[in-house]
């Protein structure tokens, strides 16, 4: 199914223009997190040459599923990166959701019960139901038995964080993000022209409705808002596909680096840490400007009390499942920037 800026735009535009309805909700407690160690978030670093043994090992090494699932009952959102059908590295790759699935499946949890959901990008990702079949997600969705959710089709609410400050009329969350019992983050990792980088914690602005994001984009506090959209609801886990990087502006080939590394974790904000270093380390157009952690998403995430990219505050877990010696190396750099 062909997507075009020009279709794209127009869907998007009327969209805002006639925003779904979204009754108040008061704000859901935040349910224990099972994965931390001695009051430090996990972080798993793995160096694999195959996508689907990276990330089995990955979530693995940061606790395995079942600590996460113990006790659920309602459903399980997974949230890709689909701002366009532009295949990975530019959008998230659809074997991801794929593994992702399958080990909740394994864990004991019934297929009905995971969602693959998101909401496109403007430029060029509407309708999403059409991005995410171009990606292959639909296939995998369809294959296993799984529910997916274009949430421009879906129910909204409205949220307001006791922490946020940029959105004073709320903001405006799928009905199915609301109701979650568990969410999975699975990112792509690159620059970006508005927001420095692409991570877990940007992955929030597929959560917000057409309106929210033209508020999100008018040119004032840009990092604010975009950052306290993450107040909205709990990530449980992240799971960063950084087999490959784009490190240019556009997403030119030549661009191209293969890093072969599966980054999780159970905290946006220190993968999205361990994630900027290894940008920065690979000379990422506009990330390698500043030091990992004096980017402006990192000073916010500390007030809001989302997490810290302090290496201090980091249990670190690695492991090499091949024979690259420059993994150490890559290891250092990492340890460097967040120390």
């Amino acid at each position: 199914m062909e997507v075009t800026h020009e279709s794209s735009m127009r869907l998007f535009t009327e969209f805002a223009r006639n925003p779904p309805k979204a009754p108040l909700m008061p704000m859901r407690p935040r349910h224990p997190d099972p994965y931390k160690v001695g009051g430090k978030d996990v972080v798993a670093i793995v160096r694999t040459e195959d996508r689907v043994s990276g990330i089995e090992r990955a979530i693995e090494l940061i606790g395995g599923v079942y600590p996460m699932v113990k006790g659920v009952n309602g459903e399980i959102v997974i949230k890709p990166n689909c701002n366009t059908d532009d295949p990975y590295p530019r959008d998230t790759h659809h074997n991801t959701i794929r593994k992702i699935a399958t080990k909740l499946i394994k864990a004991g949890i019934k297929p009905e019960q995971i969602v693959v959901g998101d909401m496109a990008g403007k430029a060029r990702g509407f309708p999403t139901r059409a991005t995410m079949q171009n990606l292959g997600i639909l296939d995998v969705v369809e294959n296993l038995g799984l529910q997916i959710a274009y949430f421009e089709e879906e129910q909204w609410v409205t949220v307001k964080p006791i922490k946020s400050t940029a959105w004073p009329d709320g903001l405006k969350i799928p009905r199915r993000i609301y109701e979650a019992e568990r969410i999975i983050f699975s990112p792509i990792l690159r620059c970006h022209s508005t927001a420095t980088f692409t991570a877990a914690m940007k992955l929030g602005v597929g959560l917000i409705d057409a309106a929210n994001r033209d508020w999100l984009h008018d040119g004032v506090d840009f990092y604010k808002k975009m950052m306290e959209i993450n107040l909205a609801y709990q990530a449980d886990m992240v799971v960063a596909d950084a087999m490959k990087i784009n490190t240019g502006v556009r997403t030119d080939p030549e661009d191209e680096v293969s890093p072969g590394l599966i980054i999780a974790s159970n905290n946006m904000v220190a993968a999205d840490a361990v994630s900027v270093a290894l940008l920065r380390k690979y000379d990422t157009a506009r990330v390698k400007e500043r030091p990992t952690k004096e980017h402006t998403q990192f000073t916010l995430a500390r007030k809001l009390g989302l997490g810290s990219p302090d290496l201090d505050s980091i249990h670190l877990k690695t492991d090499n499942l091949t024979s690259d010696s420059d993994f150490t190396d890559t290891l250092d750099w990492i340890k460097r920037e967040l120390t």
